[in-house]
C-alpha cells in the first residue's frame, strides 16, 4: 500500500492488545493545523498532505490490530473527516471547557488506556512538539517525530524512537 494514501483498512478481528496514539497537526498531517474547509465539515483530500512515515506507522498499527487514536485540539466535527478517511477506532479532541493540549492529551490517553484494559508499557505515541511531551510519558514506546529540541533531549535520554520531519506543504 502506498503510505502517502490514506485507503480505508480492515480490522484483524481480535480485542487490541495495544494503542497508538497519533497527534495529528504537525504530525500525522505535514501542516501545523487541519486546513480551514476541515473546521466547518468535510474538505479537499488530504493526500498530499499526509506525513508519509507517520502515515505508514499508522498502516502498521492498524495491520497488527492496535487501537489507532487521533489526539487533536480541533474539534470533533473538524477531525472526523480524518477519521473516517483513516479507519481511526478512536479520536481524543476539544471539547467544551476541555481543550485538548499539553497536560490534557496525557489524561485523555491515560483514561483510554484505563478503559481499554490496555498496558501503558505496551502502547505507542506519535508527537512533534514539547506541548506533546505529556501524552508521549503515557506510552512505553514514545515517538519523537521531527527536531523539537525538547522532544530530542527526552528522546536521547530515553532511547526513544524517532522520525523525520515532514516537510512543509502549503494547504
Amino acid at each position: 500500500m502506498d503510505s502517502r494514501t490514506a485507503q480505508p483498512r480492515t480490522r484483524p478481528p481480535c480485542t487490541p492488545t495495544a494503542a497508538a496514539f497519533f497527534d495529528v497537526e504537525g504530525t500525522l498531517l505535514a501542516v501545523p493545523e487541519l486546513p480551514e474547509s476541515h473546521h466547518d465539515g468535510p474538505g479537499p483530500p488530504l493526500g498530499r498532505l499526509w506525513h508519509a512515515p507517520v502515515l505508514a506507522a499508522l498502516h502498521d498499527h492498524a495491520a497488527r490490530g492496535h487501537l489507532v487514536v487521533l489526539v487533536t485540539p480541533s474539534s470533533a466535527g473538524a477531525v472526523a473527516p480524518v477519521a473516517r478517511e483513516l479507519g481511526a477506532d478512536a479520536v481524543l479532541c476539544a471539547r467544551p471547557r476541555a481543550p485538548m493540549t499539553g497536560q490534557g492529551k496525557g489524561y485523555a490517553a491515560r483514561a483510554l488506556l484505563r478503559e481499554h484494559a490496555l498496558l501503558a508499557a505496551d502502547c505507542y505515541a506519535y508527537a512533534d512538539e514539547a506541548a506533546d511531551l505529556p501524552l508521549l510519558a503515557e506510552v512505553g514506546n514514545p515517538v519523537v517525530v521531527g527536531d523539537d529540541p525538547v522532544l530530542l533531549r527526552h528522546a536521547r535520554r530515553g532511547n526513544w524512537a524517532r522520525l523525520p520531519a515532514p516537510v512543509p506543504r502549503e494547504m
